[in-house]
């Protein structure tokens, strides 16, 4: 009944042009050429978009603990994984995100698109440490071992990835490590949205 409520009270609508029915609709979401393909740690991974634009205000307001961006951002999730048909493991967020949120954003994504695309999802990793927000780049890499394969539990021996957002892969790094270290192969990373790369010195121009 809550949901009927709340649906009447607060209606959903586009977090970008604030038209329609879609916390993120279909014309302000990226298009399958947004799609980026790169590789972290020898890892071959995508992201649904560029880590701008309205499909950031999505995921940031996922961050926030606005559910209603779950539903429209698994399918974008979904579409990337393409024919992958490796269990999905999410990259648990930090506990104390997970409580502010009221749900892990990665476990939730990965549910979800492993229901669109039939496939099953592993919750192998449990995170340890502060979350990497606010870091610096090469803070981030020097933060290792926050990942550790859960025990008693069966290991598939190849699995995707999955998590919200690529900025540095430091975490992806790091998780692929400690999968690596207990038998298990990743084949291939997905997420929503990739952070653009820094560019090198050599590249910005002066002026």
């Amino acid at each position: 009944m809550w949901t009927t409520i709340r649906a009447w009270l607060f209606p959903v609508s586009c977090i970008a042009c604030g038209r329609g029915a879609h916390a993120l609709c279909r014309s302000c979401a990226p298009g399958a050429a947004d799609a980026e393909r790169f590789a972290i740690a020898g890892i071959d991974a995508r992201a649904a978009g560029a880590y701008a634009g309205a499909l950031r205000e999505a995921i940031v307001a996922m961050k926030r603990g606005e559910r209603d961006q779950l539903a429209v951002l698994a399918p974008l999730l979904a579409r990337e994984l393409g024919s992958l048909t490796e269990p999905l493991v999410p990259l648990r967020t930090s506990a104390r995100r997970r409580r502010a949120r009221g749900f892990d954003q990665a476990v939730e994504l990965a549910q979800r698109a492993a229901a669109l695309n039939g496939l099953v999802v592993c919750d192998l990793l449990e995170k340890r440490g502060s979350a990497q927000h606010g870091r610096s780049r090469s803070a981030r890499f020097e933060v290792r071992g926050r990942f550790r394969v859960r025990r008693g539990i069966v290991l598939p021996s190849r699995v995707t990835l999955i998590d919200d957002v690529c900025t540095t892969g430091a975490t992806l790094a790091d998780a692929a490590d400690a999968l690596f270290d207990a038998g298990v192969t990743v084949l291939a990373a997905v997420f929503l949205a990739r952070t653009p790369p820094a560019r090198k010195p050599s590249q910005i121009r002066a002026g």
